[in-house]
């Protein structure tokens, strides 16, 4: 595994735990955790999107391009396209821990006591 990849695993990891104690920590003193999480989560996943222009640009070769543009241009468009996702990269290392604490709450509310009872 190369090291880049490796520490944005162990940071992923650690924002995980660190983002489903806070929750669960702060849903005793504070009852709308689940709505500020929702919010903070809709937000990131809106700018990241918004940032990377919708995600249009994946796999995009120069021949896919409009003939309108030039070769400098096209290059340009792509190297900008992925330059955006390089420095977008840090949302998904919080939007993914958000995701995944709303998920163990969703479990731990509905899934876990259907399965008991």
């Amino acid at each position: 595994m190369k090291p880049e990849v490796k520490s944005r695993l162990i940071y992923l990891l650690l924002n995980s735990a660190l983002l489903i104690t806070l929750y669960y920590l702060v849903a005793r003193i504070f009852p709308y955790i689940p709505a500020v999480y929702l919010a903070v989560g809709g937000g990131l996943a809106l700018y990241y999107v918004i940032y990377n222009r919708g995600m249009t640009g994946k796999g995009v070769t120069p021949e896919m391009l409009p003939d309108t543009m030039t070769d400098a241009e096209k290059e340009a468009w792509i190297a900008d396209r992925a330059e955006r996702v390089k420095k977008s990269s840090w949302v998904l290392l919080l939007l993914i821990p958000i995701i995944l604490t709303l998920t163990v709450d969703t479990v731990v509310i509905y899934l876990i006591p259907m399965l008991v009872s």
